[in-house]
């Protein structure tokens, strides 16, 4: 049984939705959790995120057309701070994505100019960096003064969207599995879609307003020209902060 990564946040449900045959069992994990399985060898492949790409690409074969990424807004990658962004002096970062702390820190540092300490207690810290349903459950409550959304804090600088995760085989796979994954994802995202249109997609926690608006208005799930493009502005920026 091959087996495969899953992120268990909202975000990835129109990857998962439906997939049709026996050939694959899921495994479920942070994306950052995923790529240490990824590396072992403990799953094939998986939905993992696109830091580990750009820095180990030798080791995988990417799913063509497929990804996480954000349009204009990420709406689940968010920084919560007590007070603006370019003043502040401390920060926690999740542990829970290699990309997105690396996109906060980009943010921090290359944006607004700031150089907060990076605390390792988000209860110590100004400011605190959440991803996935975490990052949208906490905006609900509504009681930071200040709110950041990442994805749209890169859009603004360069127009383009974000790339979170792509979906990465491991080069040792079976050669059948890259092509298949591929023709997974696509039929499954042709039927969420068509769900989430017709109002038959319900998630405990959020409206079906709500989930309508965050899947057809902030996420975006095709490995694009824009979103290519976008991964290799990140990748320059990984390779000068490496020097």
């Amino acid at each position: 049984m091959i087996k495969i990564g899953k992120v268990s946040y909202l975000n990835t449900m129109p990857l998962f939705y439906r997939w049709e045959g026996s050939e694959v069992s899921f495994i479920e994990g942070s994306p950052s959790e995923l790529v240490d399985l990824l590396r072992k060898g403990e799953i094939q492949a998986g939905i993992v995120s696109s830091i580990e790409y750009l820095m180990n690409g030798k080791d995988y074969l990417l799913v063509p057309n497929v990804c996480i990424a954000s349009k204009e807004r990420a709406c689940s990658v968010l920084l919560f701070s007590k007070k603006p962004i370019e003043a502040l002096e401390s920060i926690y970062l999740t542990s829970e994505s290699l990309t997105s702390k690396e996109l906060a820190l980009y943010v921090i540092n290359h944006i607004y100019g700031g150089r907060p300490k990076i605390e390792k207690d988000k209860n110590r810290a100004e400011a605190i960096m959440l991803i996935g349903d975490k990052a949208l459950k906490e905006n609900l409550y509504r009681t930071w003064p200040y709110v950041y959304d990442l994805g749209e804090e890169w859009f603004k600088h360069h127009k383009l969207p974000f790339v979170f995760a792509l979906f990465l085989v491991r080069k040792d796979a079976p050669q059948w599995l890259c092509s298949y994954i591929a023709e997974q994802c696509e039929r499954s995202k042709a039927y969420f879609f068509e769900n989430l249109y017709k109002g038959n997609i319900s998630v405990e926690g959020f409206s079906q307003e709500f989930l309508l608006e965050y899947f057809t208005s902030c996420m975006k799930y095709d490995l694009d020209e824009e979103a290519i493009t976008s991964l290799k502005l990140f990748n320059e920026f990984l390779i000068n902060r490496a020097v």
